[in-house]
């Protein structure tokens, strides 16, 4: 049986472990690295000769990062042809949500300390979308061609310390190369490395954990020293655990010898004794240090957070956490951030994972490509599981200027960087290789996931691989048996949408650990049946957890016309997420929160119908249903109520007035369909175990528009620009009821603190500037997105709507 056990002007400081630890947040918290964020200098123009020092950028707008000019607006003034950032001569059409890539040009002055003289200095970027090249005083760095891995450049050679130095990156997004909105630009975060010559590697402090009992855990530590000077260098490396209250755990030291030009590879063994074991209820966090020093001065610290924790995955006991029985209840998710595009600010990177974990999901899968580095450091943090996913495509393209272009050349340093970064993370518990490839099942596919799980097993062996593979469309005639060989090389075996394969493929491969990597969200109930019943499917990855931009109206419901892939024009965003870009629960999730047993009780209303129309669903729609009993118009007419349920019964009552009584059950699909003439005033679903009223659920019609309320996800945050407050603005009647019938004109207002970074709504094909401080209600609900300036204080948030008093909401900044 298999089983698997598992300001613009920057002046760098003269002592290198003088910088904050602030300037990178969790995850490596290591006071080499400078946050290199600010004061940037941007033209959205393909211009030449703007990696020379000399050239004039005087007229370039300045901006912080990170940053998403395809999210921005295209023109200055909207048309039939482009509204807001939306322009029908975009080369990406539907697929990206109808946005413009191009070319970027990005630079930024600083001036290095004459120290610098004897460091070793790397520019490092997180991630930039797509093709990248970097100067420094206009000597060319190095070039990138993945928009999700990240990168740096030894610029050490390349500075004039004492001296204004400048930095040119040109980014371009060429042609159409994405299946979904990738965006534009440096999409995430930049630092400088400042080092001693003698120093651990980037990357290179590498935490594995074996829990020996329940009381002592021992923590291996390899870590790989780099000596990039002119002579022999020796020292000791003193290596140490800490608890999150900086206590020090345990403690070990070695003495090293590296020649010039040389790397060093140091095995360490230290203990933890009654550890607290990291799991998604509680993600505890310990820290592993690594220090060079040098007689007696430390001259290098480098630092990691982990998590001890076990993996256990096997056909027989399905997936373990800790020894734990744990049925992954997933979300694929794609990397933007809603109205902000694919900008990975840290809040907007931590609040997406916040959702899931509120609406019950436990994992995520990266789909279609690694993370940031925020995004995994929240996710250790607030104990949420990852499948980390490297490629959408391998040498077969998807789109004609795709990454396939240069995948022959730059898949093992992509794959690299991806695994390195990432191994430390006690989230990530699998590595996905690919999603539906091409080329999958034949020999070139065979061959190139052989390669890829080699590189991944050389680096880390203590976590399965995987690949999510679907349905032979891209190859007509060819039969789901030829699956096999694509799932020959892999631990995990992802099934995109073929829960129905199951059962015949466990009977042919018994050992075979299965997932559903991706599901339509109507089949969630037979998704999760197959997950709670056979200990080889270890979960199921709904596409998806949340909406996304791009691949524009992929979920959608259509009445008498022809099945249609997604939506023209203006729809924008894919629509098929259990929660929307603002953070909303959508009908869908209600339904998935009875079928995970989250919730007993839930009612929808069906939209009415366009007369003699029937209604139709895409793969990746939901029926059009709502939480909501204000129908103004419909008096009369008969509307469907479904009632989800795990309760035995269900009674619907309208008025006091009892409309029916029945039964629920798997037998039902947890459902309970009622025909109710539309009345105004309050629908009323009971549930009912052995005749006892156990739930209920209310829809309350609502008055007309009395007034906006607002309300912040946080009413205090940090001074920060990497911070952000998201401010929801509902507009409710007299009674304090939402009125979800009303789309409104909203106009904000912000204080000198802070900045309106974004605004908008819900609605999939509401094209709009979300730069402008207005936007309408959508289902009586937008979203404001206020960015802090680096001060502390206040901001205050005003919004105003005619015919209604103006609203006001403040935030405190620290």
């Amino acid at each position: 049986m298999k089983k698997l056990m598992l300001p613009l002007f920057l002046s760098l400081s003269l002592m290198l472990l003088s910088y904050s630890t602030d300037n990178i947040k969790n995850g490596s918290i290591n006071n080499r690295n400078l946050a290199f964020d600010t004061g940037w200098k941007f033209l959205r123009d393909s211009v030449a000769g703007a990696q020379n020092p000399s050239f004039d950028d005087s007229g370039w707008r300045i901006l912080d990062l990170p940053h998403d000019w395809s999210i921005e607006n295209f023109a200055d003034n909207d048309n039939v042809d482009h509204i807001g950032p939306f322009t029908k001569t975009s080369e990406g059409g539907v697929s990206t949500g109808h946005v413009k890539g191009g070319t970027g040009w990005y630079r930024k002055h600083f001036t290095p300390d004459d120290s610098c003289r004897m460091k070793n200095v790397s520019v490092c970027f997180d991630g930039v979308y797509m093709i990248t090249t970097v100067w420094v005083n206009g000597k060319k760095a190095g070039d990138h061609f993945y928009g999700y891995t990240p990168f740096s450049f030894d610029i050490s050679g390349l500075l004039i310390p004492g001296s204004d130095n400048v930095i040119a990156v040109e980014v371009k997004n060429p042609g159409k190369n994405s299946r979904w909105y990738s965006g534009s630009g440096i999409y995430r975060h930049v630092w400088l490395t400042i080092t001693n010559p003698l120093r651990v590697a980037e990357n290179g402090l590498y935490v594995t954990t074996n829990l020996l009992s329940k009381d002592t855990a021992q923590i291996q530590l390899s870590v790989k020293l780099k000596n990039s000077g002119h002579e022999n260098s020796e020292g000791k490396l003193v290596t140490f655990i800490s608890d999150t209250d900086d206590r020090v755990i345990d403690k070990t030291e070695k003495s090293i010898e590296i020649e010039p030009d040389g790397t060093l590879s140091v095995e360490q063994s230290l203990k933890i004794t009654k550890p607290s074991l990291w799991s998604v209820d509680n993600p505890h966090l310990y820290r592993a240090t690594s220090r060079v020093v040098v007689k007696g001065k430390i001259i290098d610290s480098y630092s990691v957070q982990f998590g001890v924790r076990t993996l256990d995955f096997s056909a027989g006991r399905g997936f373990r956490l800790n020894d734990i029985p744990l049925k992954l209840k997933g979300a694929c998710m794609h990397h933007d951030n809603g109205l902000l595009g694919s900008a990975a600010f840290d809040r907007a990177e931590e609040r997406r994972i916040e959702i899931m974990k509120t609406n019950g999901y436990n994992a995520i899968r990266t789909s279609h490509n690694p993370p940031s580095k925020q995004f995994l450091d929240d996710c250790d943090r607030l104990g949420m599981l990852v499948i980390d996913e490297a490629f959408d495509m391998w040498e077969h393209p998807k789109n004609p200027s795709d990454y396939s272009n240069y995948f022959k050349d730059n898949w093992k340093n992509d794959l690299q960087s991806m695994i390195l970064r990432d191994r430390n993370h006690p989230s990530v518990i699998a590595w996905s290789i690919g999603n539906e490839i091409y080329e999958r099942a034949d020999t070139s596919g065979q061959r190139i996931a052989g390669q890829l799980v080699r590189v991944v097993k050389s680096l880390d062996n203590s976590r399965p691989v995987a690949a999510a593979i679907c349905l032979f469309w891209d190859h007509p005639g060819t039969d789901w048996s030829a699956s096999a060989k694509a799932f020959a090389s892999l631990d995990v075996a992802g099934y995109n949408y073929e829960w129905r394969e199951y059962e015949n493929d466990h009977k042919k491969y018994p050992d075979r650990i299965m997932a559903g990597t991706e599901s339509f969200p109507i089949e969630a109930f037979e998704n999760w049946q197959q997950v709670e019943k056979d200990s080889w499917v270890i979960g199921d990855f709904v596409w998806t957890g949340m909406d996304y931009l791009g691949e524009s109206g992929i979920g959608h419901v259509y009445y008498d016309e022809n099945a249609s892939f997604s939506m023209p024009w203006p729809w924008y965003n894919a629509w098929c997420g259990d929660i929307d870009i603002t953070g909303q629960k959508k009908a869908q999730s209600y339904f998935r929160d009875v079928v995970w047993g989250r919730s007993n009780l839930e009612m929808a209303v069906h939209a009415p119908l366009p007369a003699g129309k029937k209604e139709a669903i895409s793969y990746w729609g939901w029926p059009a249903e709502y939480q909501s009993w204000n129908w103004p118009g419909e008096e009369g007419d008969t509307l469907q109520v479904s009632v989800y349920s795990r309760c035995q019964e269900v009674r619907l009552e309208l008025n006091g007035k009892v409309i029916g009584q029945k039964q629920t059950s798997d037998e039902t699909r947890l459902t309970a369909i009622f025909a109710v003439p539309y009345s105004a005033g309050e629908l009323k679903t009971i549930g009912m175990i052995n005749g006892k009223e156990v739930a209920t659920k209310v829809f309350k019609t609502a008055g007309k528009p009395s007034h906006l309320i607002l309300s912040a996800d946080r009413n205090r945050i940090n001074a920060d620009r990497n911070d952000l407050a998201y401010v929801s603005v509902e507009v409710r009647d007299k009674d304090e009821n939402l009125v979800p019938n009303t789309d409104i004109n909203v106009k904000f207002t912000v204080s000198d603190g802070g900045e309106l970074l974004a605004s908008g709504n819900a609605a999939p094909d509401d094209m709009r500037s979300f730069r402008k401080p207005e936007c309408k209600t959508f289902n009586g609900k937008c979203l404001a997105i206020i960015r802090p300036y680096a001060k502390a204080g206040s901001i205050k948030v005003n919004a105003e709507a005619v015919g209604l008093p103006n609203a006001m909401i403040e935030i405190q900044t620290r």
